[in-house]
């Protein structure tokens, strides 16, 4: 009888080890919960969420364990939710305080000094047959799926593909999440904003700058790509605040063999598991520098024959 009562005692206790664990990624450890304050000694990579669903934020020192910081809610159906950080990383500890909670849908992510890439949580889901054209103004996914049919292309790296979507003229395309067939993503024609999107699964490219201006492309995840993130074919600007990216040849290309001009900036982007690098160009007139980032077997920063291709305040993880 004794040994009954010691075995369901142990399997209770692993059941409930079990439904813990499930509030936190494997590997990670609870620092605090919703309404404490907490602290991290350094940059580190912050899940916030319970029963299995999770959103990350890189934090450093103090902060609260809520919704308003990590910017989006993994499952409000939990008020409770626990904030956990990677068992090897750095240290935290845990303050007891009340913080409010408050709920966030879609909207831009990423405050100053943060990494978070886009927030999206789905909303809905759109197939799209022909490419949507965001030729003014301002176009708002409401953060569905968008889900490219075979009128686009397959998501390969055949070069025929199109786009999910096109901007134009320097309007902004935000809120947008790019399911598992994304085609050939995102063209920008003559400048524009892309703000808050995701790429689920990176087709032959995420997004591709095909005409002269300046684009500015802030709060944006990218995985899964055979070759470029971003593709350059024209003289332009380009600045990148605000984003993860995993699993690409690399994180941009300027198309090959061309002269012309570019100059990219990329601050606060965690880059990782690239093929063969961040910056590729056979221009030896453009430019390139990351800032306060973070990489992670991210190979060779600079590719080619850039003018100025700088890094600084970067960590590798």
């Amino acid at each position: 009888m004794l040994k009954k009562i010691f075995i369901a005692t142990a399997l209770l206790g692993c059941a409930a080890s079990a439904f813990s664990a499930s509030n936190r990624p494997d590997g990670y450890v609870t620092i605090c919960k919703t309404g404490q304050t907490c602290s991290v000694s350094g940059s580190t990579n912050v899940a916030f969420g319970a029963s299995g669903k999770f959103v990350y934020k890189i934090l450093s020192g103090s902060f609260s364990c809520s919704v308003a910081t990590f910017g989006s809610d993994p499952i409000p159906s939990k008020s409770v939710k626990e904030c956990s950080i990677p068992a090897s990383g750095s240290g935290g500890t845990t303050s007891s305080s009340s913080s409010s909670t408050s709920s966030s849908g879609g909207g831009s992510g990423g405050g100053s000094g943060s990494i978070t890439g886009a927030t999206c949580t789905a909303n809905g889901s759109v197939s799209v047959s022909s490419t949507i054209k965001v030729t003014s103004g301002v176009y708002d996914g409401g953060c569905k799926v968008f889900n490219a049919t075979s009128a686009l292309g397959d998501g390969s790296q055949s070069e025929s593909q199109k786009p999910v979507f096109r901007v134009e003229n320097g309007a902004t395309l935000k809120n947008v999440i790019l399911g598992n067939n994304a085609a050939d993503g995102i063209h920008v024609y003559n400048g524009g904003t892309l703000d808050n999107i995701r790429w689920t699964n990176v087709g032959e490219d995420a997004m591709t700058i095909k005409s002269s201006g300046t684009v500015n492309v802030k709060n944006i995840s990218g995985f899964a790509g055979s070759d470029k993130f971003i593709q350059v074919n024209a003289a332009s600007t380009l600045n990148v605040s605000n984003c993860v990216v995993d699993d690409m040849g690399k994180f941009l290309r300027q198309n090959g063999g061309t002269t012309f001009k570019i100059a990219v900036t990329v601050d606060r982007c965690q880059i990782s598991n690239m093929g063969e690098g961040i910056f590729r160009t056979d221009s030896s007139t453009s430019t390139a520098k990351i800032t306060n980032s973070r990489l992670k077997n991210a190979g060779s920063i600079c590719i080619g024959k850039w003018a100025s291709c700088t890094s600084s305040g970067i960590t590798n993880y």
